[in-house]
């Protein structure tokens, strides 16, 4: 291994040991607030980092992960009514078409928030949100609950609440995250224990 290579394993070493000592600090924290989903934080970060960690794509990550969320609730809202006059499998892939075509046709007019992390976080969502609302529903049949319009009213809470907490979690607590990670990886850079940015590209 010539010094260039040794350098930059060192760097590496450095750079690994910066992010898992935050991201296990980050998932300790936000289990000691009761907060267990922890991918809309995480994914704040992965994202960051998948995309060449140049801050100027901090706005589109956070829009774009808003996005996502509101265009699954919305989605999941409309279902309902929509699968009730249509059936349920035509709604779904009706409005799924639907937020598709927005996040991919409005790429280029409206870019901070119709991007590919609007799509991660929509396609997430979609999957949570259904295991969200049976398990309100079981814990509600199981509290006795039996008319169904309040058995719907429960799971409906339930992942209107999930949601805002995602949310939440991807602005503040992956911001936070991301935030202790370039901050620290700066000042080993003022320290010299990192080469400076431009020498690690």
């Amino acid at each position: 291994m010539d010094q260039a290579a040794k350098i930059a394993f060192k760097a590496h070493l450095i750079l690994g040991l910066i992010i898992a000592t935050v991201v296990c600090i980050g998932v300790f924290v936000l289990g000691a607030l009761g907060i267990h989903a922890t991918w809309p934080a995480f994914f704040v970060m992965i994202s960051f980092f998948i995309t060449g960690a140049d801050i100027k794509n901090l706005p589109s990550i956070f829009i774009g992960a808003i996005f996502g969320l509101v265009v699954a609730i919305l989605l999941v809202t409309a279902l309902t009514p929509l699968g009730a006059a249509i059936g349920e499998l035509p709604a779904t892939l009706l409005l799924v078409w639907i937020v598709i075509f927005i996040i991919a046709g409005f790429g280029t007019v409206v870019p901070q928030a119709c991007n590919n992390f609007a799509f991660t976080y929509f396609t997430i969502a979609l999957i949570e949100i259904p295991v969200i609302a049976e398990k309100a529903v079981g814990e509600a049949l199981k509290s006795g609950m039996t008319d169904p319009a309040a058995i719907a009213a429960a799971a409906s809470s339930a992942v209107m609440s999930n949601t805002l907490t995602w949310g939440l979690t991807a602005i503040l607590g992956g911001g936070c995250i991301l935030g202790a990670i370039i901050l620290l990886i700066t000042l080993a850079r003022k320290a010299g224990i990192l080469p400076p940015a431009e020498a690690a590209h």
